[in-house]
């Protein structure tokens, strides 16, 4: 269950992806005669490509009004009826709400309240540490750069606009069906296996894409050889670090201290990510692809 949260970031940008390399081929085949049509559309489709993301937005939104609250909140608010009403929206069977509510109440019952002063204990302090750690490592071996960045990516290795964003869709494509497997065969592999062997194959990946450009043009290596690199690399990243990360975080600390332990690696994830999308153009225009992608080889 904790994985889903992954596949659904996963068909989020497959989905971004795809409206992006079809507003590319709009842009060529449909010349607006109006200005703001045109510069919109066609001299600067980058702002229809931004535009678009306003259309999923406001779905959000006007869906967030019908999400109800926590059962299990407004149980622990003293707020038994209206928790048992949604309860029964879920379940449509009085017996198995209220078998619901008895459990809530038994485990709230039992709970006590977390401290912050509790992740600065021995041992726990040591699990908060490793949890920033695969947090924030698990964002600088670079994935973020190729997903956010992938086109210019591309770009770089000699591709043409068109191809670099149909070349991004297969990413995302791989991205997702990757996902997929790693939710069917995480409880069977195991966490730290999965994250093992994709890492490894994460290396060995951003190695060979260094190398490329690096000596890939000279050496006159087609940039489909690149793909294959880019495809493998995103293959073995969701596969491992992308996949078991959030269950991973979620399973290492005790229950107590979980909600808490969970928000300072969730901050580092999300720090993470933050440095990696304003530092990646930075890199790639200082340090090369090539040194970009070394680079991230070490984290």
């Amino acid at each position: 269950m904790v994985s889903l949260y992954q596949l659904a970031i996963t068909v989020g940008f497959l989905a971004a992806y795809f409206a992006n390399y079809l507003l590319s081929g709009f842009s060529e085949v449909r010349i607006f005669d109006n200005p703001s049509l045109y510069k919109i559309f066609n001299a600067e489709v980058w702002r229809a490509m931004l535009g678009l993301e306003t259309l999923p937005a406001l779905i959000f939104l006007l869906m967030l009004f019908f999400v109800p609250e926590s059962p299990r909140w407004l149980i622990m608010k003293n707020k038994p009826s209206s928790g048992k009403n949604i309860l029964f929206r879920i379940y449509k069977n009085e017996k198995e709400v209220n078998n619901q509510i008895a459990s809530i109440q038994e485990s709230t019952s039992t709970e006590t309240r977390s401290e912050w002063a509790w992740l600065l204990k021995p041992g726990i302090f040591r699990a908060v540490l490793i949890g920033v750690a695969i947090a924030m490592l698990g964002q600088f071996m670079g994935v973020n750069a190729v997903l956010y960045y992938g086109p210019a990516i591309f770009e770089e290795s000699g591709l043409s606009k068109g191809d670099s964003l149909f070349y991004q869709v297969m990413v995302g494509i791989v991205n997702m069906g990757t996902t997929v497997i790693a939710l069917l065969i995480i409880d069977k592999v195991g966490r730290k296996k999965l994250v093992y062997w994709g890492v490894s194959g994460m290396i060995i990946s951003l190695v060979l894409i260094g190398f490329y450009f690096i000596s890939g043009k000279t050496a006159g290596i087609s940039s489909l050889l690149l793909l294959v690199f880019f495809l493998f690399y995103i293959f073995c990243c969701a596969i491992s670090i992308c996949a078991v990360i959030f269950v991973l975080l979620s399973e290492i600390y005790p229950t107590r201290i979980r909600g808490l332990a969970m928000s300072v690696a969730g901050i580092s994830l999300w720090v993470g990510t933050y440095l990696i999308g304003q530092l990646t153009p930075w890199l790639l225009e200082n340090l090369t692809p090539a040194g970009t992608f070394f680079l991230c080889r070490i984290g």
